[in-house]
């Protein structure tokens, strides 16, 4: 049996933390604009923890009894492993088949390459053998030159949090 993974309601001055969070595979809600009280209705109808800088909402958050991490900074990594102090996360892995997509949260599905022809560049059509859509808004991913990054990113969270 598998544990369920922590999903977030993520703040909306936390963009790039929640398309990270999405990489690594964590379910995380996120909104360019949005009402603190749309969040906190949100983390409470969907039990999903609330990742902000907001001070004032995570003071609502504390009286309604609602899971919160106020984050501190602008560095992804210190702030990824500031919610691994409060609630702790699996070690850290990109991995495409778990991963979500950074547009919409929606799930990836492996897709068969003559699916998406004319959707992506020919170049990397031709390059790449491996390819994923969103189940929701569609997008194709493939395993790019961005993600060896990722894949650092990931071995230096996990070296940080051991």
């Amino acid at each position: 049996m598998s544990i369920q993974k922590p999903s977030f309601v993520v703040d909306a001055m936390l963009g790039n933390l929640a398309k990270k969070l999405r990489i690594l595979g964590y379910d995380s809600k996120y909104f360019s604009s949005i009402e603190d009280d749309k969040i906190i209705s949100i983390a409470k109808n969907e039990k999903r923890i609330i990742l902000t800088k907001d001070e004032q909402l995570t003071k609502i958050a504390e009286k309604q009894n609602v899971s919160f991490v106020l984050i501190r900074g602008s560095d992804e990594l210190e702030q990824i492993l500031q919610i691994n102090v409060k609630i702790k996360l699996d070690r850290f892995v990109v991995d495409t088949d778990n991963s979500r997509c950074i547009v919409c949260n929606g799930k990836l599905e492996v897709v068969e390459k003559y699916r998406i022809i004319g959707k992506i560049p020919e170049g990397v059509l031709e390059r790449e053998r491996k390819f994923w859509m969103c189940d929701s808004c569609k997008k194709v991913y493939w395993e790019g030159t961005h993600f060896e990054k990722l894949q650092e990113f990931a071995t230096k969270l996990n070296d940080r949090i051991n």
